[in-house]
């Protein structure tokens, strides 16, 4: 059981530390994951969290029901997180806000810092807020492409919320 939890400890320390756009200093933290269980099959590279999942490691928060990590030649490549509005959280830079985002679907790709949201998407990057049934955010340029399918009883619409930027010689 120890060459587990070692393996699982290492596999989920690859998942953070490839991720460019964090806090330097978040990858000098230590990574907490909680669940109520776990499953690693080595020989496909994938580890399966169920039940109330939680990984953090500095400013970076993943939070859902489930989540699955798949590792290839480079480490961890994908992490698939499920559940009634499953979370994603990350400070880009000490200066700037948290983004936040949801989904009941959330489909990172480590190397591109690339997140896909589907059903019930929501990103909330500074004070703009962007919904739809999916979102494609890239973490790295801050792009964020929103789309509706108009099922599920939705409106069929994108909605977004940009705030106005302030003039800073104005303050």
């Amino acid at each position: 059981m120890r060459m587990k939890t070692k393996f699982l400890a290492l596999l989920v320390a690859t998942v953070f530390s490839t991720t460019a756009n964090a806090l330097p200093e978040d990858r000098e933290k230590p990574i907490h994951v909680s669940a109520d269980s776990a499953s690693i099959d080595e020989k496909s590279g994938r580890t399966i969290y169920l039940g109330d999942v939680k990984i953090t490691q500095g400013t970076l928060l993943i939070e859902a029901e489930r989540v699955e990590l798949e590792r290839g030649e480079k480490g961890v490549e994908r992490v698939t997180a499920f559940g009634k509005q499953a979370h994603f959280r990350q400070k880009p830079d000490t200066d700037k806000p948290y983004t936040d985002a949801w989904g009941d679907t959330i489909i990172y790709k480590v190397e591109k810092e690339h997140l896909t949201l589907q059903k019930n998407a929501k990103v909330i990057s500074d004070k703009d807020t962007f919904t739809g049934s999916r979102i494609l955010y890239n973490l790295k340029t801050s792009v964020v492409d929103a789309y509706s399918d108009g099922k599920d009883g939705s409106s069929g619409r994108v909605e977004m919320i940009i705030q106005p930027k302030k003039d800073k010689d104005a303050q």
